[in-house]
């Protein structure tokens, strides 16, 4: 008999904590707006974050004819969730170059170089601006 009591108290209480929840949709849409607005902040603290990383390996490499040097670029994939940088500047015989630069022994390196020393830099703006969205609200 106790089981059954307390069975009804659970079930109870479980059907009036239901019916006492409202704006339960009003609720959801908000929280999706919010998540929209800091996603988008984050999206674009990350593309600021790759164009600090591509304005420092200008700094860093090396220059002959600026060709290199200005093929530098972040390309935005997944809609702005990520980023690829590269140099992709190519010699007369049409051979991107960037990498002999890049890896070779007795080469240049400046987009690793760039990345490791701007790799907190990015972290925190990105974290920085998703506070930021967080705190603002939509």
């Amino acid at each position: 008999m106790a089981g059954t009591s307390r069975r009804r108290h659970r079930e109870s209480s479980f059907h009036r904590g239901y019916e006492n929840i409202s704006g339960v949709s009003e609720a959801v849409r908000k929280l999706r707006q919010k998540g929209e607005h800091v996603l988008t902040a984050a999206k674009q603290a990350l593309k600021e974050g790759a164009d600090m990383i591509v304005n420092d390996a200008k700094s860093r490499c090396p220059v002959r004819t600026g060709k290199l040097r200005d093929s530098i670029k972040a390309e935005s994939l997944e809609d702005g969730a990520a980023y690829e940088i590269s140099a992709d500047a190519k010699n007369q015989n049409n051979v991107a170059y960037g990498q002999f630069v890049e890896f070779s022994p007795n080469g240049h390196p400046f987009l690793y170089p760039a990345m490791d020393a701007q790799r907190d830099a990015v972290k925190n703006h990105v974290k920085q601006a998703i506070d930021n969205a967080v705190a603002r609200g939509s």
